[in-house]
């Protein structure tokens, strides 16, 4: 088994320098020895550096012909807003795997603000692929992520409502929960638009029910943006964007003050 390879090819897929990807725990002379296949490296150096980088033991050394499209580093890309990860990803699709492509033009185009742009076409294939009704997994928490921006409205609040009477937070894994809280906040979004208070009500009300952790921490405080627009209380929302650009969320603080400024405006 070619160690230095798979860990030069992991290191390059991520765009990473060697000094970047060994992050200290071992020395940056010593990690380009072995990927030279010059030097070993410890299990416990090995493992180390796989924990830095979320890579689990069991997708470094997976068979060469494991599918590059890892659906839920996928998902966690584009819930975290990455675009340029996704592009990575994409690139990295084989032949064999077209039919994600429409899932990857979907994301890139929520992600650079063109949903305006995608043809007719394509928009209607992708509700009719991404429409489900039963189970919620995490395919479907993640689908319902993607049709937020392009289903008419009164059928999304069919979907929404569904969503939020079938679930209960308490039970959703940590995935699972980002995965919903993404949907909503941007559903919350659509009901600013649409100026539909009473169902963004319902909305706010249900975040609040859901225990504050670390995983939707930007969430609840997104969450209670919409609802100081909605009250139309600037001060506390003046207070809420400071915090945002004070824990390095500077472009969701950019987002609402210009909502709040093409609000005033209208």
């Amino acid at each position: 088994m070619d160690i230095g390879k798979k860990l030069k090819s992991t290191r390059v897929f991520l765009g990473l320098t060697q000094e970047e990807f060994c992050a200290g725990i071992v020395t940056e002379s010593f990690y380009s020895r072995v990927e030279n296949n010059k030097s070993k490296i410890s299990m416990s150096d090995l493992i180390s550096i796989l924990n830095y980088h979320n890579i689990s033991l069991y997708d470094f050394f997976a068979s060469a012909d494991k599918t590059v499209h890892d659906k839920k580093r996928v998902m966690q890309s584009f819930i975290n807003d990455d675009a340029n990860r996704l592009k990575k990803y994409q690139h990295l699709l084989k032949p064999a795997q077209k039919k994600y492509q429409l899932e990857f033009k979907l994301m890139l185009s929520i992600l650079n603000d063109q949903i305006g742009e995608l043809p007719k076409g394509t928009i209607e294939k992708a509700q009719r692929q991404f429409i489900r009704i039963g189970k919620l997994d995490i395919n479907t928490l993640f689908y319902i992520n993607l049709l937020v921006p392009i289903v008419e409205f009164r059928t999304l609040k069919i979907i929404i409502n569904y969503l939020i009477s079938s679930t209960e937070s308490g039970k959703l894994c940590d995935f699972s929960l980002q995965l919903l809280c993404h949907s909503l906040l941007h559903f919350l979004n659509r009901c600013y638009k649409e100026k539909d208070e009473q169902e963004a009500k319902m909305i706010i009300k249900f975040f609040k029910n859901i225990p504050t952790t670390s995983y939707i921490f930007l969430e609840k405080l997104l969450v209670n943006c919409y609802e100081c627009l909605f009250s139309g209380d600037e001060v506390k929302l003046e207070s809420i964007v400071r915090v945002l650009k004070l824990c390095g969320y500077g472009k969701y603080a950019v987002s609402f003050e210009r909502i709040k400024n093409n609000f005033e405006t209208e």
